[in-house]
């Protein structure tokens, strides 16, 4: 009889030894193996200057933020291998005077909102091009894309403080251009040479919008250049 309760005896302290370890913490190696992999993120904005989201409220009101994401993307970010860092913010001549402009991507929830208070002008390039002009009823097409809903700013520089004047030569906003890279380029135009906005979507197709004159006209399917 008592060498069968030891014998039970040594079997519940075996279980409750084994329960313990099993309890325990298994060292860092094992844990980092078995926590969820990390999903990175998309790039982050580069050579941005401190103020610019303070420029932008100023100029297109409070309603307005910096993109400072490339979008609500739903999937992994696969980085890719000639992929720059996500740059919100561009300076170049957009115009032609010589003056410096600035291009800033952004965000709002109703970018008509401002027109009249901020003196600033919504053009719709792309729908235009299709022969949708009006914004007023443009401006909802993207509502239900997460991914391109995003606006181009464009700020026409005065004087020799360029795009940063207290009152600029002229502000766009510009809606429903679907991108996921934007950068300066050129295009020409009435045989002349003129910069323009070059926005491509990650499949590579490429397109430029740029200033006539009067307006930011939209040139689809463009491989950009000069």
């Amino acid at each position: 009889m008592r060498s069968l309760w030891i014998g039970a005896l040594g079997v519940f302290l075996l279980a409750f030894s084994s329960g313990i370890l099993a309890g325990q913490d298994l060292g860092p190696a094992q844990a980092a193996a078995e926590a969820p992999a990390s999903v990175p993120g998309p790039p982050t904005p580069t050579n941005m200057p401190a103020d610019l989201g303070d420029v932008v409220k100023k100029q297109f009101g409070p309603s307005f933020s910096i993109a400072m994401t490339p979008g609500k993307i739903a999937m992994t970010h696969i980085k890719q291998e000639d992929e720059t860092p996500w740059t919100p913010f561009l300076t170049g001549d957009l115009d032609g005077d010589g003056i410096e402009d600035a291009v800033i991507i952004a965000r709002a929830k109703d970018a008509l909102g401002g027109e009249a208070m901020f003196d600033y002008k919504v053009f719709d390039p792309m729908n235009s091009y299709f022969g949708w002009g009006n914004p007023k009823v443009t401006s909802t097409f993207a509502a239900e894309d997460p991914i391109h809903n995003t606006l181009v700013l464009v700020i026409h520089g005065s004087g020799k403080e360029g795009w940063r004047a207290e009152k600029p030569k002229a502000k766009f906003v510009l809606i429903n251009l679907r991108f996921d890279r934007l950068t300066l380029s050129g295009a020409t135009f009435k045989k002349k040479p003129v910069a323009a906005v070059r926005v491509e979507e990650s499949d590579g197709v490429a397109s430029l919008v740029f200033w006539d004159g009067k307006k930011y006209k939209y040139l689809p399917g463009a491989a950009g250049g000069g």
